[in-house]
């Protein structure tokens, strides 16, 4: 690989590497930034090779999520600076950037195949982020799971987006229950997370159902954004439950477009809960999703709009059942295109990251062929890409649309 010359002064010192050097760092912490004007700054992700003498590390990955090329087309890798123990790679990222990136240090028996086989690069990828992902232990933001047990960290270069980071173990103004739906309909089990807003528990609420509830309740917690948006007034006091997926096996079976997956939910848990919470009518009810998610949402309120009048789906897999049709050219995109013009409207909230490619585009294909079958839609770009960290911001946003207030989240 050819040698990168570092860019960024704190990795020119001649000092670079020394302890006084890295406590330095530590203080600033991590990734280092520069403005470079024209709306764009420089960004120096570092990683320190603390066992260097053993000389076991020959590589060090990063993934920086919508920025770097997919690892099977192009693997993306940090430069170490010639006698130290500093390794570091820099990039130009627009000013108001916000994803998720970890890095994954690789030894000289962990190197990727040989072979152009797009197949077995993904393999050995997956294999390599289970056993050496890590977050960058440099970053003072605390890190957030990807859902399949990797640590992330953030870059947030907009202070705006601060309002998601806020301190997640505040305590909670509203009323949270834990609960275990033992569904006899799927045969399985899993959490679900209860948590009603607002201070008058026994008034009538409306209920939203997030689907990958654990992201909103454990990994990247809403709590207390939805407190002091209810506090505002920006949002009406309601019931959110947060529906575990289990694990990506079951997830990947009951989110694509399942009907017994949503028959439980209406047979099952919406009736269980109804025994103990006030909530409005069914039709009023709120379902919330991304990705696969997001899919599984607007599946949800096509289907049963009795239920679901209401749906958000953030960066919807619209490409669903096949993954390689063109965008607007997949099955489910087609039947609603030539289904006769709908006399039941739905309220349906999507947004898509700039960053997103294909995904845009189809759910732009999406977005507009459901207004043309009769929907009311409200679509939004959102800048950043495929990333939990941007779907939090964009959930909230959305549910503040789907509740029709007239605030805006900037």
């Amino acid at each position: 690989m050819t040698k990168v010359a570092p860019i960024h002064p704190e990795l020119c010192r001649q000092n670079v590497g020394s302890s006084a050097w890295w406590e330095q760092i530590k203080t600033i912490g991590t990734p280092l930034t520069m403005d470079l004007g024209a709306d764009n700054t420089l960004v120096s992700f570092i990683w320190q090779d603390e066992k260097k003498a053993s000389a076991d590390i020959e590589t060090v990955y990063i993934d920086l999520y919508s920025k770097t090329p997919h690892p099977t087309q192009k693997l993306t890798q940090l430069t170490c600076i010639d006698n130290t123990d500093v390794w570091f790679w820099e990039t130009e990222l627009p000013n108001d950037w916000l994803g998720s990136y970890f890095l994954m240090p690789a030894t000289n028996k962990q190197q990727p195949p040989v072979q152009n086989d797009r197949a077995a690069m993904r393999r050995w990828w997956i294999q390599l982020m289970q056993s050496n992902a890590q977050h960058d232990p440099l970053n003072p933001v605390a890190p957030h799971n990807n859902g399949s047990g990797i640590k992330l960290s953030r870059v947030c270069l907009d202070g705006s987006n601060l309002f998601i980071f806020k301190d997640q173990n505040t305590h909670q103004q509203g009323q949270l229950q834990t609960t275990t739906w033992l569904s006899e309909k799927l045969n399985n089990k899993r959490s679900i997370w209860l948590y009603q807003t607002g201070k008058n528990t026994t008034k009538i609420q409306p209920i939203v159902l997030l689907l990958d509830g654990q992201h909103w309740a454990n990994n990247l917690p809403i709590y207390h954004q939805l407190d002091e948006l209810t506090l505002a007034g920006h949002l009406p006091e309601a019931l959110y439950v947060f529906i575990d997926s289990i694990d990506a096996s079951h997830r990947n079976t009951e989110l694509a477009c399942n009907p017994d997956f949503w028959n439980a939910i209406q047979q099952e848990l919406i009736p269980r809960i109804r025994e103990q919470y006030a909530l409005t009518p069914p039709y009023q009810n709120i379902v919330a999703g991304q990705s696969l998610g997001g899919l599984s949402a607007i599946y949800s309120a096509l289907n049963w709009p009795e239920y679901f009048a209401t749906a958000i789906s953030l960066s919807g897999s619209f490409w669903w059942p096949d993954v390689e049709s063109a965008p607007g050219e997949s099955k489910f995109i087609q039947n609603i295109k030539h289904a006769p013009t709908t006399s039941t409207p739905l309220n349906l909230v999507m947004e898509a990251g700039c960053y997103e490619k294909d995904m845009l585009e189809v759910s732009q294909i999406m977005a507009r062929t459901l207004q043309a079958n009769g929907h009311q839609i409200q679509f939004n770009e959102f800048r950043g890409g495929h990333d939990w960290l941007c779907w939090q911001q964009s959930l909230i946003r959305s549910l503040i649309k789907a509740f029709n207030t007239e605030f805006t989240l900037s």
